[in-house]
């Protein structure tokens, strides 16, 4: 497909989660979940693409990365205070 061919790396990366995201969302029978998320999920894709046209892939990497490098910190510290939760 021409459209996934063309997709910079971090909007790629972002489509493969969404893929991923999506098809367990629908394994689930959670089908308006799944409707809803591809339909900003694709959004989404099509914004990050558009930063990097615009010479911000750097800014695209960012959005992709921020929420692993949040839930990485929020489960080191918890772990670090002995959180049962």
């Amino acid at each position: 497909m021409r459209f996934i061919d063309r997709l910079c790396p971090p909007a790629l990366l972002y489509l493969v989660f969404l893929a991923l995201s999506v098809g367990l969302d629908v394994s689930f029978g959670l089908f308006l979940t799944a409707a809803v998320k591809s339909l900003f999920g694709l959004a989404t894709v099509v914004v990050l693409d558009a930063l990097c046209s615009v010479d911000l892939g750097v800014v695209a990497w960012f959005i992709v990365a921020a929420p692993f490098v949040i839930t990485a910190l929020a489960t080191a510290i918890s772990m670090g205070l002995n959180v049962d939760g």
